[in-house]
């Protein structure tokens, strides 16, 4: 039986077809979480086959999941909230999806019996960015206990489309609909970016300018040998300095790993100005779980297209109009049609 006192809330990565069986279900599809003593057991496991690099937090908030603690399971479009039922679980037939490790959740249904979805777009700008960082599958998200609640009680109480949600759920779809066109014509090279990657490297630049970071795109000797990065970005708050070195890549279908093993390479020469650099793989193709894998035992953060284009569709307003002319972005009010 659930536990009604639990608030804790965790974001789980998964498919569509899971969240409709009221389950989620996550990678390392290698071995059988729900026979491991614990995270740490199971740590170990992955280790003898492979690095894991920062995935090891995320294997143990999901062993940390209990029962009746809120789940935050991400579609395309829409989030679902549910309660975890239950204990680990493992199913083979999960094994080519890479979601074998399982766990069942109890999500609101509507009066046909299917799961309520929320637009994204009805929660706060906060909330949406975090379910938009990628490369992590299992996230802590306590900082927004009040708003995931808040929507789960809504719904059980039969608030669940109210107009806004609706008009939210419209805009959401919009939303989605201009990132894949925009990603379509990036990949495709239906832009005005300059060639050669060169138009790319530049938009990231300003992107991270946007951040706060000052940035600059380097030399293509910039570095000895295979190494190599394009931009090189810095930036400094009260409580830290971040560094970073980028690896830009304008590739279409799924981009191979030369780009990664540049960095790597750089890590390798041990340079002392860029000993403190973190390293960051942003590419406008899509990356297979082999890479994500590699990329995580080396501690190298990746931007895929998909959220390469989420992005800049989050800072669109602050991009400058001459980026914006050459990715084709033309910003006029919307009507967006029936509500019924």
């Amino acid at each position: 039986m659930n536990n009604p006192e639990s608030k804790r809330c965790y974001l789980v990565r998964t498919t569509p077809n899971l969240v409709d069986q009221s389950i989620v279900g996550v990678g390392w599809s290698d071995f059988d979480f729900s026979g491991m003593k614990d995270a740490e057991d199971a740590i170990r496991s992955i280790q003898t086959l492979y690095p894991i690099g920062r995935s090891g937090n995320q294997i143990r908030r999901y062993f940390a999941i209990q029962e009746g603690d809120f789940i935050v399971a991400t579609l395309p479009y829409f989030v679902a909230i549910g309660r975890a039922s239950g204990g680990l679980m493992f199913d083979e037939s999960g094994y080519d999806a890479d979601t074998a490790n399982q766990r069942r959740v109890d999500f609101p249904k509507d009066a046909d019996g299917a799961v309520v979805k929320f637009p994204r777009s009805s929660f706060s700008e906060a909330f949406q960015r975090r379910l938009r960082v990628r490369g992590i599958t299992v996230n802590d998200l306590g900082e927004f206990q009040q708003e995931i609640v808040q929507a789960y009680e809504n719904v059980s109480s039969g608030k669940d489309y109210s107009w806004s949600l609706v008009m939210a759920e419209k805009a959401g779809k919009a939303a989605e609909e201009f990132k894949v066109s925009l990603l379509r014509n990036i990949q495709n090279g239906r832009t005005n970016l300059q060639t050669g990657g060169v138009g790319l490297e530049h938009l990231v630049k300003e992107l991270l300018q946007i951040e706060g970071y000052q940035a600059e795109v380097l030399s293509k000797h910039a570095f000895p040998g295979f190494a190599d990065a394009d931009v090189k970005a810095s930036r400094t708050d009260p409580c830290a300095t971040v560094n970073l070195l980028v690896q830009v890549k304008h590739h279409q279908g799924f981009t191979n790993e030369h780009g990664l093993a540049q960095l790597e390479e750089i890590r390798k020469h041990e340079l002392p100005e860029y000993n403190d650099h973190e390293m960051v793989f942003c590419t406008s193709a899509s990356v297979s779980e082999e890479f994500q894998k590699r990329a995580e035992g080396s501690n190298v953060t990746v931007i895929d297209g998909a959220g390469l284009v989420d992005w800049i569709a989050q800072r669109m307003e602050r991009l400058s109009e001459d980026s914006k002319n050459c990715l084709g972005i033309c910003e006029v009010p919307t009507v967006m049609g029936e509500l019924s």
